[in-house]
């Protein structure tokens, strides 16, 4: 059988050891967490736009502004038909 939760919940787990994340149960109902950003995560997540940027650019930037229109709008169903399946 196929589950995604274990992942999730042992992703959380890594991102909160390395201070990334923090979790909180809710006080009027303990199955729900919240789980927040932290200071350091947001830092991580700006350090990391400029090369995602770049590679992004490296990767796609010579298909030209209309091929990368097409390609968008392509991905885009793409993801609206698997939420329905």
């Amino acid at each position: 059988m196929i589950t995604r939760d274990p992942d999730m919940t042992r992703l959380l787990d890594r991102l909160e050891e390395h201070g990334l994340i923090v979790r909180q149960r809710d006080k009027a109902d303990r199955r729900m967490i919240t789980t927040r950003i932290t200071d350091a995560g947001l830092e991580l997540l700006k350090n990391l736009d400029e090369p995602i940027v770049v590679l992004h650019e490296r990767q796609l930037g010579h298909l030209g502004e209309e091929s990368l229109d097409e390609l968008f709008a392509l991905l885009e169903r793409v993801r609206g038909r698997a939420v329905d399946v």
